[in-house]
């Protein structure tokens, strides 16, 4: 068995109730950081567009019959389009907004807030249109202030969820390599290489931040399968891009564990790890 091992197992074995709360509650503040990382890598989009109802704010939604044939949908887009109070429109199915309904809705852009009245009198009276709905401009600005506040409160949490985590970490190993002191000063009695006691204790730290990582892993992979089930949630995360936010938080939860490990390596230069005269 190699030296690093060996120590890795001895330090693992030293753990007590009280050194292993400061690391868990460590661990715990390095989940709670990652989990705001990931909440900041959401779609912007998703989380402050829309309004009450499923209408995404400022526009106009034109919901299609049924029985319109794919010729007389094209008519209608290009008709639309054309409209010089239009700035964009945009097809989709029904099951893509709503799963169940059927036919097709046109999301229509106006040109400026004032068009919308105009642009919803005239495609009321069209044939083929089942409904035509609009929302308020205002309740746009309300959802984007919401969500501005919200990310800055989750940057102001990533600052203090690390800090909490590397000072509990620290007070751990503090804890911990106090009842492993006899040891350490034997190892560097016996001419042991500094090198060779510093890996075990960042290796713990790592073991650390692996942990919290794969636990962030579990919450995507639970929030992923909840998903599948409202369409809410997932227009918020697509399967490439839970993956990547599970790659990040994985390889963030390890570096921060690292840290936590060099802030561990941090207490063996205190004169109470030196040897005795």
């Amino acid at each position: 068995m190699s030296t690093f091992f060996f120590l890795f197992r001895e330090l693992l074995g030293s753990v007590r109730a009280r050194s292993a709360l400061y690391f868990s509650l460590s661990g715990l503040f390095i989940l709670l950081f990652l989990c705001s990382f990931a909440l900041l890598l959401l779609p912007a989009s998703s989380r402050e567009g829309g309004s009450e109802g499923g209408i995404p704010a400022g526009q106009v939604v034109v919901h299609l019959s049924p029985r319109l044939a794919a010729a007389t949908v094209d008519a209608l887009y290009l008709q639309i389009r054309e409209r010089p109070d239009v700035a964009r429109v945009s097809f989709r199915f029904a099951q893509e907004v709503n799963p169940g309904e059927t036919g097709g809705y046109f999301f229509i852009e106006p040109a400026s807030p004032d068009a919308a009245p105009a642009i919803v009198r005239v495609l009321e009276g069209l044939d083929g249109v089942s409904s035509v709905e609009t929302s308020g401009g205002d309740e746009t600005d309300n959802a984007s202030g919401i969500g501005i506040q919200t990310r800055f409160g989750l940057l102001g949490g990533l600052v203090v969820f690390v800090v909490l985590s590397l000072l509990l970490a620290r007070k751990g190993f503090s804890v911990l390599l106090r009842s492993f002191a006899n040891e350490v000063r034997l190892m560097r009695l016996s001419g042991v290489s500094e090198w060779m006691i510093y890996p075990p204790v960042v290796g713990l730290g790592l073991l650390v931040g692996l942990l919290a990582g794969l636990l962030l892993i579990v919450g995507i992979y639970l929030f992923q399968y909840a998903a599948e089930a409202s369409a809410e949630l997932g227009a918020l995360m697509s399967g490439g891009h839970a993956l990547a936010i599970a790659f990040a938080g994985l390889s963030l939860g390890i570096f921060i564990g690292g840290l936590c490990g060099l802030f561990g390596v941090s207490i063996l230069s205190s004169r109470e790890f030196e040897p005795l005269p």
